[in-house]
């Protein structure tokens, strides 16, 4: 069985802290600065799900995303370019479109391999190991534009 994870970011250093559930006294706890991050799980988060509300700030509103770091994406897309353009430079296009093709083999192996996780758009915790909420859909640009704008 896959553990049930919640990771959140705290609310007075912003760093980034986890805890199993069901959680136990210390679960809120920045492991930074010891803030409080006062968690409240539902009686579904704390039974493995499907997940209806985020335990740290309560809000109803989450979406599901493959459990990549952003930053690993980035330096992947960023490395293909860089090889693909030393291909092209040292042996023309067919080694340059070599790079991309393998490049794109791997993303494509790896987002059939990867889990998912469910991320909360007010806060960005994100939750790991639960069952799947079909309520919860990928991404909304306009979704996180409201929140972030406080509306």
């Amino acid at each position: 069985m896959t553990s049930l994870e919640v990771g959140f970011f705290c609310q007075k250093c912003s760093t980034y802290t986890a805890y199993q559930v069901p959680p136990d006294n210390t679960a809120g706890t920045c492991l930074s600065c010891s803030y409080w991050n006062d968690p409240k799980p539902t009686p579904l988060v704390l039974t493995g799900g499907p997940i209806d509300l985020c335990p740290q700030c309560e809000n109803s509103l989450l979406y599901v995303r493959k459990d990549l770091p952003q930053q690993l994406g980035c330096a992947a897309v960023t490395a293909t370019i860089i090889f693909s353009s030393i291909a092209y430079a040292l042996w023309d296009f067919p080694a340059a479109l070599a790079v991309l093709v393998s490049a794109s083999l791997i993303d494509c192996w790896l987002y059939q391999k990867l889990d998912e996780v469910t991320v909360c758009y007010r806060c960005h915790t994100e939750l790991r190991g639960f069952v799947d909420n079909p309520t919860h859909k990928p991404f909304d640009m306009h979704r996180a534009e409201e929140f972030e704008q406080g509306t």
